[in-house]
């Protein structure tokens, strides 16, 4: 299906109204339902336009996944591919619906390419499926709580170990992880690589050590505790924040304050 790779990405615009999505699946529909009663090159050629009908939807799916680490065109080339997999494998019957036979096919493509290739940092497949299980369940369970859900209610919510949900919440940022080279605030000329002190030079290590420990030691209670729980006892920042009563978002303003104040005591 060379054509559609080689579509300019305006010629497929996401589709927005519902009557033009209906009367593009119409299209698709009888198209496949005519080609299934065929055979040889007026088969492919009917296959043909009804996969070019249906590129809107595929472009459709795959915004949905814009801005997750991984390149717009890409999405989209994933999802033309699984478009085409659907159209050649549907077989119309009575009641069928192509558009609800394509979705999940389209849908499944998009979400194997993140966890197959879309890794920066790879990591094993049962983080990745704990990960994707996580997300699936967190926005409801929020809302229900009413709050943000600790490890533990989501653990019981998947019925898995909290270790493992904890696991998986740490390996988050996976996708587009920080480069060394960020500057550490703006207009900074300090990087966050220029902060991370060389394994193989114990020196630098321990001053970096006792630098920051009168740093730490003058914290206010609630920030010396935040920090203890976050980086000595590796909990979440909802964990947190159900602990002190304030939000994830709160937790995790409070936790760049406290990193830049330990980071410009580095720096000086």
């Amino acid at each position: 299906m060379s054509f559609i790779a080689q579509q300019p990405r305006s010629s497929a615009p996401v589709v927005d109204s519902t009557e033009t999505r209906s009367e593009l699946a119409a299209a698709a529909e009888r198209l496949l339902r005519e080609a299934a009663t065929l055979t040889g090159t007026r088969r492919d050629d009917l296959l043909d336009q009804a996969i070019v009908v249906s590129v809107p939807l595929a472009r459709t799916l795959a915004s949905r996944y814009y801005r997750r680490g991984v390149d717009a065109e890409d999405l989209d080339q994933v999802a033309y591919e699984h478009l085409v997999k659907a159209a050649r494998s549907y077989r119309p019957t009575d009641g069928s619906d192509f558009r609800s036979f394509a979705i999940p096919t389209i849908r499944g493509g998009i979400r194997h390419h993140f966890r197959d290739h879309a890794w920066a940092v790879k990591m094993p497949r049962r983080l990745q499926e704990t990960q994707t299980r996580i997300s699936a369940v967190e926005g409801a369970l929020a809302a229900r709580l009413e709050r943000w859900p600790t490890s533990h209610e989501l653990a019981e919510a998947l019925d898995l170990d909290v270790r493992e949900v904890v696991e998986a919440q740490r390996a988050q940022g996976c996708f587009t992880p920080s480069s060394l080279d960020t500057p550490l605030h703006d207009g900074s000329s300090v990087t966050r690589g220029q902060q991370v002190a060389d394994p193989a030079d114990t020196y630098q290590l321990i001053d970096q050590i006792e630098s920051l420990r009168p740093v730490v030691d003058g914290l206010a209670a609630r920030d010396r505790l935040i920090f203890q729980r976050r980086f000595l006892e590796h909990r979440t920042q909802a964990e947190i924040g159900h602990e002190i009563g304030v939000s994830q978002m709160q937790v995790s303003r409070l936790l760049g304050r406290i990193m830049l104040q330990l980071r410009l005591a580095l720096s000086v």
